[in-house]
């Protein structure tokens, strides 16, 4: 769809359902998750072509699926050595045997890379609940990087890298938090109570995420302050799991 929600159009359509759309640097694929297999499975799609490979159909799940700044790579959430845990994966390589990276009892999920590759963050339950962490790309010196509230998903770091955004549980609501790196200043940005997958816009000014409107899921829009919100256009049902595609030239 464009950035208002106008002109949507189908990349895949599925009987079973279709989670996780990731975009790839270049804007001309799509990393997803699927379940048509009767089990969580990672595909990568071809835009233009419609397509598509599959990437990760390892035993137990295959989820949470995201590129690598270069292309190359894509950090993906894997089940198949007991426990979900994170591994890294040569996007062009066929049938390339993953690379394990995190080592806990805990589940480790939800990565997404720092625009220089060099740093992953994650949510980790090893500290008892849902929190974000941060490693280097080899899986060396993890560490913590939430500390306000019990439980906080969904980590996404702005272009320059200075903003975090993530959901947090606020007593039984879902909020979406703006964290400021440098100085470990969180601000909660929304009224509402039950956003999900907050996404950068590419100049990092805004953040697409979802939250229930009216009883639906809907798409939503907001400056990084929270001061300008808007929502977006689109089609009726709900509207879930947004991720703001690359400004491509």
């Amino acid at each position: 769809a464009d950035a208002d929600g106008e002109n949507a159009t189908f990349a895949l359509r599925s009987n079973e359902p279709i989670i996780s759309p990731s975009w790839s640097p270049t804007g001309s694929q799509l990393a997803y998750v699927s379940f048509e297999a009767r089990k969580a499975s990672v595909y990568v799609h071809d835009v233009e072509t419609a397509k598509r490979r599959l990437v990760a159909n390892f035993k137990g799940s295959n989820s949470a699926p995201t590129w690598s700044p270069d292309g190359r790579t894509l950090a993906v959430t894997l089940s198949r050595e007991n426990g979900s845990q994170i591994f890294l994966l040569d996007a062009l390589t066929p049938g390339a045997e993953p690379r394990r990276i995190t080592s806990s009892a805990a589940i480790d999920t939800e990565p997404t890379f720092s625009s220089d590759g060099k740093m992953i963050y994650f949510v980790s339950d090893r500290g008892a609940t849902p929190q974000i962490y941060k490693m280097a790309v080899t899986g060396a010196n993890v560490e913590r990087v939430t500390f306000t509230g019990n439980y906080n998903i969904s980590p996404t770091l702005s272009p320059d890298g200075r903003l975090l955004a993530y959901v947090s549980r606020v007593g039984g609501a879902f909020k979406l938090q703006v964290l400021d790196l440098a100085s470990g200043t969180a601000t909660a940005i929304t009224d509402t109570s039950a956003d999900e997958k907050p996404s950068f816009s590419p100049n990092g000014r805004q953040l697409l995420y979802a939250t229930e409107q009216q009883g639906k899921e809907a798409l939503m829009m907001t400056t990084v302050d929270g001061k300008v919100k808007s929502r977006l256009v689109g089609s009726d049902g709900d509207i879930r799991q947004p991720h703001w595609g690359p400004a491509v030239r």
